[in-house]
């Protein structure tokens, strides 16, 4: 009897778990909102990439724009971060000071935001890079911006 009563105590609880329900609230480009059971979702397809996150900061980006690495100098790696003011083909590239590529970071589509890349110092082989200045330059449509690093071992 004691047993019977334990077994029907956890299909009570296990009926309790599995009963909550979650819906997600899908902002759309044209300013409406849907809200969506999570479990009527079977697949999410977006025509243009998207970021999830704070929409007010978003907002707030209406230039291209690219800042000082961090750390410079730096060993093993730095961070890159930049913005877009909308969607477009983004590279970013690493160049020696005689212009050649030592490493293709990003080459993809990005929508308007923040972004931020690491590099770790390595060419596209791989293989530590030496010490040395180093140039960033990151490609948004026609328009492109590059600064200078230094990478010390």
């Amino acid at each position: 009897m004691q047993m019977n009563k334990l077994l029907l105590l956890m299909i009570i609880f296990s009926v309790q778990v599995f009963s909550q329900n979650y819906s997600m609230k899908i902002n759309l480009s044209d300013g409406s909102s849907v809200d969506v059971s999570v479990d009527e979702i079977k697949k999410i397809s977006f025509v243009i990439p998207t970021a999830v996150g704070d929409d007010s900061q978003k907002e707030k980006i209406n230039s291209f724009r690219l800042n000082q690495n961090y750390p410079n100098p730096f060993n093993p790696s730095t961070t890159i971060t930049y913005q877009i003011p909308d969607y477009s083909n983004v590279k970013v590239n690493i160049y020696d000071l005689s212009g050649q590529l030592i490493k293709e970071l990003i080459n993809e589509p990005q929508g308007k935001g923040e972004y931020k890349v690491v590099w770790d110092g390595t060419n596209q082989n791989n293989f530590a890079a030496a010490s040395g200045v180093y140039i960033y330059l990151v490609r948004s449509n026609d328009r492109q911006i590059s600064k200078q690093m230094i990478l010390l071992k």
